[in-house]
């Protein structure tokens, strides 16, 4: 895999991707916030009932992400945070597990919408399992 992805295009596109996705749940916060609307019926599978609830679980995701952004920072050494490397390490690891379960879930959505994220994910899970596979600098 090291061969197929270098690690600073793993990292570039990791960032890029994650930053798209932060945007994506942010402009869901705001819709439900400011103009209440809430598309329930194409997100998180089409189980959320009420736009609270969607609410809850995008800021939850925005969150989450926004974190995936602050590791993989920290992982490439772009934020200088020793103290938090080996951390940032472990989480990128869960974050391809995450990944490969979340492309799973994706495939068998019932909407399309959620279905096309599947793609996504399995880029995410795949570029955060090159990250992992780094070896450590001394």
């Amino acid at each position: 895999m090291k061969n197929l992805i270098s690690f600073k295009t793993a990292t570039k596109l990791s960032l890029v991707i994650f930053s798209l996705l932060a945007l994506f749940h942010l402009a869901i916060i705001i819709g439900i916030v400011l103009f209440d609307y809430a598309p329930i019926e194409y997100l998180w599978g089409g189980r959320m009932e009420t736009k609270n609830q969607l609410l809850g679980f995008e800021f939850i995701s925005f969150l989450i992400t926004f974190l995936s952004i602050i590791v993989v920072l920290i992982h490439t050494e772009r934020l200088n945070k020793p103290r938090f490397k080996k951390a940032a390490h472990i989480f990128i690891w869960i974050l391809s597990v995450i990944f490969v379960l979340n492309t799973v879930g994706n495939i068998v959505a019932e909407t399309n919408f959620e279905k096309s994220f599947s793609v996504v994910t399995l880029m995410l899970a795949i570029l955060c399992l090159r990250m992992a596979l780094e070896k450590k600098k001394n």
